[in-house]
């Protein structure tokens, strides 16, 4: 008896190994889609990396403009998508928020992304399932699933 539980705890554990590794994978696949769509797209815009997340400023907030760094309030517009190989796929969010910067308010793709945009910013924000919802289905998004947020930063708020 005691082998046989032995034997089925060794193949769960070298199961649950082997799905973190296909995860892994498509994870490095996520970043290189969404790379290469970013290339494709967007070859003419700037682009900010920070971590894992890719913003691409689709409209520059003027100069002078605050930035968002932690602890700011900021009053963000955001819609989220799915992202897959293709491209944006499922929206699965339109909305407004006024978040706190840093607090964990945000998921931590966004947050990345969003780091150091201006007051007045437009921009698309990407990142893999390690820095949006990994494993876990959220809502109308499924494990695994790379995202993409349009967001419009309306307003910031030093605090210091």
């Amino acid at each position: 008896m005691k082998m046989r539980l032995s034997l089925f705890l060794a193949a769960v554990l070298l199961a649950l190994t082997a799905c973190q590794g296909e995860v892994r994978e498509a994870n490095i696949n996520q970043d290189k889609y969404i790379d290469d769509y970013i290339s494709k797209n967007y070859a003419d815009s700037t682009v900010y990396h920070n971590g894992g997340a890719s913003r691409v400023v689709l409209v520059q907030g003027p100069q002078g403009a605050p930035v968002i760094e932690r602890g700011d309030s900021v009053y963000l517009f955001y819609a989220g998508y799915t992202f897959g190989q293709r491209g944006p796929e499922t929206q699965f969010v339109l909305d407004s928020a006024m978040i706190r910067f840093g607090s964990g308010d945000l998921i931590k793709g966004l947050e990345r992304g969003l780091e150091g945009a201006r007051q007045g910013e437009e921009a698309l924000v990407f990142f893999s399932a390690d820095d949006g919802y990994g494993s876990q289905a959220v809502g109308l998004v499924p494990e695994n699933t790379a995202l993409l947020f349009d967001v419009g930063v309306a307003w910031i708020k030093k605090n210091q």
